[in-house]
């Protein structure tokens, strides 16, 4: 203690101390009764609890589970310029449900009951409830627990593994209740199997399902990919999915984990830490229906190409055949053989209108001649009423009646028949 200090404390003596031995000793009081009496103004002066705003300081965690910490006011200082300092308790039975991490510098509220502690002679604020000043208790547990896992290496994406593209059997850990898991199983039944692990989704024991959930299915290997989900809801509805021990069991899992948790706007641990993150339950079957119908409509395109080119195919192979087919058609004895009789028919056929145009030329040509023959033969000019008279027996025909002779016979032809006559008188011609 310094001088100045012992001067100010001066203050607080008697000014004279009387050593006279025969004097009765003053009244004293015991520790206990002088501290019962603080207590005792302070409980009168603080009757119930108080909310009370400060910075935290001396953050303070021993394996008790209490948490020991200085609540120091920034603005105010005493009169040798010190912050002021108020000790604060928080022990195990009320800081069960803290939901984040108490830290040198923080702005706090703090509910609590301002109390002595008689083993040390002084006053505390005996916590209740401790709220972050300026952001929610929830969020700020968000942040902290999302910056120690991200230090930890759970959100790389290196780390993460590729999500199967068409899986065989999906886990789908969700709530049996609600629309969510019936919306999932509708869009991916008939295309996936679908093995459902019911859990809680919120509430008292939500996250121990949850990560129980996921270690099952990884010992069991039950599915190629599994699905945590849940719809939409606030910060405290969704806080199963914000626990550290969700996120180290995604982690932890060997088989990819899908996280499809509320909405689009929302983020939990959970989506950070999981190998791939749906913006909603519904977004998740979808990813997983849409990589198996681009599959199956790639392999429809593959097929019908390939029914297509064995069409093409079939089709020149067939015209080839066809053209093969006529080739050995034309090739065989039989087909030659009935090319050549095509080819005698065709000769005969030739040759007989040859014949038959050759008779009808000269068949006109006959009765042509034939024609011109009956204009010049002497039976024409007996047609027209001459006739042809010959001496018998010698046949000479009698141009002149000069010469023939009474008595001898004659013959006369004429047109029709002839007469044989005996030749009475001449008259030759003058």
């Amino acid at each position: 203690m310094n001088a100045s200090h012992a001067l100010s404390m001066n203050r607080f003596l008697p000014q004279a101390i009387d050593s006279d031995p025969a004097r009765p000793a003053p009244q004293a009081l015991t520790v206990s009764q002088v501290v019962a009496r603080i207590r005792s103004l302070i409980e009168q002066q603080f009757p119930a609890a108080l909310w009370v705003e400060g910075e935290l300081s001396n953050c303070s965690f021993p394996a008790s589970g209490h948490i020991y910490f200085s609540l120091v006011d920034d603005q105010v200082t005493d009169r040798f310029g010190q912050r002021l300092v108020l000790p604060c308790a928080f022990f195990k039975n009320a800081n069960q449900r803290l939901a984040f991490k108490l830290e040198d510098g923080q702005k706090v509220l703090c509910l609590g009951q301002v109390t002595t502690y008689e083993g040390r002679g002084q006053y505390q604020l005996r916590v209740l409830r401790v709220e972050p000043r300026g952001i929610g208790a929830l969020q700020l547990a968000f942040e902290q627990l999302k910056k120690r896992l991200q230090a930890e290496g759970l959100f790389d994406e290196a780390r993460k593994r590729p999500i199967p593209k068409l899986p065989r059997r999906v886990g789908l850990i969700t709530s049996l209740s609600g629309s969510v898991v019936h919306d999932m199983v509708a869009r991916l039944r008939g295309r996936l199997h679908v093995l459902i692990l019911p859990v809680k989704v919120q509430g008292e024991g939500a996250a121990e399902e949850i990560a129980e959930a996921i270690r099952l299915a990884n010992g069991r290997r039950i599915a190629e990919v599994l699905i945590v989900a849940r719809g939409g809801g606030s910060l405290e509805e969704l806080w199963a999915f914000n626990e550290e021990r969700v996120a180290r069991a995604i982690f932890s899992s060997t088989i990819p984990v899908i996280s499809a948790v509320g909405h689009e706007d929302h983020w939990t641990i959970a989506d950070y830490v999981a190998d791939l993150r749906a913006s909603t339950p519904t977004h998740a079957a979808q990813l997983l229906a849409h990589e198996q119908q681009q599959l199956i409509q790639q392999a429809q395109q593959w097929i019908e190409e390939l029914l297509d080119g064995m069409q093409r195919f079939l089709e020149d192979q067939a015209q080839r055949l066809d053209g093969l087919q006529g080739r050995l058609r034309l090739l065989h004895p039989l087909a030659q053989l009935e090319r050549c009789l095509a080819r005698r028919r065709d000769l005969s056929l030739q040759l007989t209108n040859g014949m038959r145009y050759a008779m009808d030329r000269h068949d006109r040509h006959l009765q042509g001649l034939i024609g011109r023959l009956d204009a010049l033969s002497p039976l024409a000019v007996l047609a027209r009423g001459y006739s042809i008279t010959r001496r018998l027996p010698q046949g000479g025909v009698v141009t002149s009646a000069g010469q023939v002779h009474a008595g001898e016979e004659l013959e006369t032809l004429l047109a029709h028949g002839r007469i044989t006559s005996t030749v009475v008188q001449t008259h030759p011609s003058e």
